[in-house]
């Protein structure tokens, strides 16, 4: 009797709720929880400075991957397309949320904040990037220098998969592979 109160006590604690997990906000101000973003996959992709440009060259090609209608659109538009099915799916496939995340370190002072949040909504006026001032994806996670750093969860917001990911055709087809077996997991899985 004590182990299964125990056991529904743990079952309502899950580690993955959004109170138990970091914070960081973006360009816009909406504060996020690391870990899933919806009812999918969710891809957290950073690096630093010298990481920018193959991490969002990543993140385009891990979005048009899985929405393909995107290709073209202006980014508003974009980041509403439809996801793709998984192959062989009845009804709606699990959601792939592509998420860039900026490592701004915590050395730059309170007072530059601003100016470098400025920057941001005018580089990406539609798209929401998750600023990270305090260093917690690189404590917590990890991140090589110069390396674009990808975060797989699964909508539990349970880590799933984490490493780098170069631009080569090998590196990115195994990362969309991974990709794809947790959607087909969570459509699997019937919930």
């Amino acid at each position: 009797m004590a182990l299964l109160c125990l056991g529904l006590w743990c079952g309502m604690i899950l580690p993955g709720q959004a109170e138990d997990r970091p914070m960081l906000v973006d360009q816009f101000g909406e504060k996020h929880a690391v870990g899933a973003a919806g009812d999918g996959v969710t891809v957290l992709i950073y690096g630093d400075r010298k990481a920018m440009k193959n991490s969002k060259e990543l993140g385009t090609e891990l979005h048009l991957a899985f929405h393909p209608t995107a290709e073209g659109l202006p980014p508003a538009e974009s980041a509403k397309a439809p996801v793709r099915p998984v192959a062989g799916a009845r009804g709606p496939s699990p959601e792939v949320f592509v998420i860039p995340v900026a490592l701004l370190g915590d050395k730059i002072p309170e007072p530059l904040r601003p100016v470098i949040i400025k920057q941001f909504k005018k580089g990406s006026p539609d798209f929401p990037v998750w600023l990270d001032f305090e260093n917690i994806l690189k404590t917590q996670y990890g991140a090589a220098e110069g390396a674009t750093q990808v975060l797989l969860f699964d909508r539990e917001s349970r880590l799933r998969w984490q490493g780098t990911c170069t631009l080569e055709e090998a590196d990115v087809n195994a990362l969309l592979r991974k990709i794809e077996a947790l959607r087909v997991e969570q459509l699997k899985s019937g919930t």
